[in-house]
């Protein structure tokens, strides 16, 4: 069983492991990098979700091993995963995932950052990523930090900016379960993905911030385990 994971808005693909561990090598985690972060940060970053998935897809059909697998998101990573799943549904060439596992994000338009001016936007990245509890307290003053780091963030935020789920024409019946925090995404906004994932939906609520699964990543193993049944 293998399982597909796409990352935060500014993250890098080492964020599962804490996940993949408490897997105990029971699933073969595939941890997509997204271009411009992590190990491929010398290389341009993806202003839209089209390019994102186009290269995410690449990676993905290279590591398919044939079987079983399935897709997780989480955040930003939810989208990527959205998008993954319908683009590789249109190309045809591999399966379907038997499973997708989304976390911390709502199908909704990220307005905020539209209605920002140019001259705010670093301020407003900053502070919105470090409310989002995504920055360790020995880095908010960092300098170092924020040069390398910014600049992720502002794309990524950007490209989310650009995402509107209302154009969004897709369902599908494949199962889902919607990993949460009631404090970062309430649940009332989490349904809303039931308008595209008609099959089975299932809701689980973590105590914590929007990185709810530093604290939760065992119990959130467990569960993935269960549904995958390894």
């Amino acid at each position: 069983m293998q399982l597909f994971c796409f990352t935060y808005a500014g993250g890098t693909a080492a964020f599962f492991n804490q996940l993949e561990a408490a897997c105990a090598g029971k699933i073969d985690f595939v941890k997509l990098e997204y271009p411009g972060h992590g190990l491929r940060r010398k290389e341009n970053l993806c202003d839209a979700f089209q390019d994102l998935v186009a290269d995410s897809y690449v990676q993905l059909r290279e590591n398919y091993l044939g079987g079983d697998y399935a897709l997780l998101g989480y955040s930003m990573g939810s989208i990527a995963a959205l998008e993954s799943l319908r683009y590789l549904m249109g190309k045809g060439e591999l399966p379907c995932p038997r499973y997708v596992f989304m976390a911390a994000h709502e199908p909704r338009m990220m307005l905020s950052l539209n209605e920002c001016s140019s001259e705010n936007m670093d301020e407003y990245v900053k502070n919105r990523t470090i409310l989002f509890g995504g920055v360790p307290e020995q880095l908010l003053d960092n300098e170092c930090f924020w040069r390398i780091y910014l600049p992720l963030y502002k794309a990524d935020y950007l490209m989310m900016s650009r995402y509107d789920f209302d154009k969004l024409a897709f369902s599908t019946e494949i199962p889902a379960m919607f990993f949460y925090s009631e404090q970062d995404t309430p649940r009332a906004a989490m349904e809303l993905w039931k308008k595209y994932f008609t099959g089975s939906c299932e809701f689980v609520a973590y105590s914590g911030n929007h990185f709810f699964i530093r604290e939760h990543y065992r119990e959130m193993a467990a569960l993935i385990r269960e549904r995958l049944g390894v």
